[in-house]
């Protein structure tokens, strides 16, 4: 892929065969959301075999509400197919802004893994 220094996202290279790791960059707001969501989406269709998708946030400076919807945006594409969906390195001020907004929670906390779930009726107990 090639990148031009103002592009907000970059796909990173990872030794996990079915995982896409971008790398999100400067700040995700009006001017370049539409590009990041557009690069997420071509990196999971190139990607047949994902099952991970990890957006590393460490050099995010700052979102603002478009960059916000882009986010829940990934998110949400991810869950569709089935991708395990994580935030990488959120900075403080992310970090405030998904508490603000309350979705700190939903994009952070992982989907229970139904496959590892014990099946109706063989629950366990403590005694």
């Amino acid at each position: 892929m090639t990148v031009s220094p103002d592009t907000p996202v970059v796909l990173v290279p990872t030794t996990h065969p079915h995982t896409v790791c971008l790398a999100l960059t400067g700040d995700l707001d009006y001017d370049n959301g539409d590009s990041v969501l557009h690069t997420a989406r071509l990196a999971l269709r190139d990607q047949q075999d994902a099952r991970e998708l990890r957006l590393d946030c460490r050099e995010l400076r700052a979102v603002d509400s478009t960059g916000l919807s882009v986010l829940l945006q990934i998110h949400r594409l991810a869950c569709r197919d089935g991708i395990g969906f994580h935030l990488d390195g959120i900075g403080p001020t992310l970090k405030r802004l998904l508490d603000i907004t309350g979705t700190y929670e939903h994009l952070t906390t992982p989907r229970p893994d139904t496959s590892a779930t014990e099946p109706s009726g063989e629950a366990t107990s403590e005694s």
